[in-house]
């Protein structure tokens, strides 16, 4: 897909279009993005899809090029890629805290100070998982953007 951007100060409203030759699950996924529509995981579960809801998945990661979902007590292998992933559910409270995490901030249950200038999140479920030195501002600034959304 060829994606090309333009800047023109002079618009009144941002504007996408989209040419496509035939609808595809990749087009939908931007289209939902674009219209800030709250975007539909499914997750693979003996040869069929099933409708994941984004408030009970606790974290995002990828193993060996494959994208996985983890809930309270299953995992599901979902598809996306995870820099895509990152950028649809941002605004639902999904955050990147690795190379192969991305971590809903509701299920945090605390944040602990590592050595190495890391940090580890202990999730709800006592799972946990180590944020990289290179997420670890990008993460501190959306848990404060965030705080200040739930706090208006």
């Amino acid at each position: 897909m060829r994606i090309k951007l333009f800047q023109e100060k002079t618009l009144e409203e941002d504007r996408a279009e989209i040419y496509y030759r035939e609808m595809t699950v990749e087009i939908e996924k931007v289209c939902q993005l674009l219209e800030g529509a709250t975007p539909q995981l499914y997750g693979l579960e003996d040869g069929q899809q099933i409708l994941l809801k984004l408030e009970e998945i606790y974290y995002i990661d990828t193993v060996d090029k494959k994208t996985f979902a983890y809930l309270k007590e299953q995992v599901y292998q979902i598809q996306g890629s995870l820099s895509f992933l990152e950028t649809a559910l941002s605004q639902h409270g999904f955050c990147r805290i690795s190379k192969a995490n991305i971590v809903n901030i509701q299920h945090i249950h605390k944040v602990k100070s590592e050595p190495n200038m890391r940090l580890k999140v202990v999730l709800t479920n006592q799972e946990e998982l180590v944020i990289s030195r290179y997420y670890r501002k990008p993460f501190q600034n959306y848990l404060t953007k965030v705080r200040g959304i739930l706090h208006d």
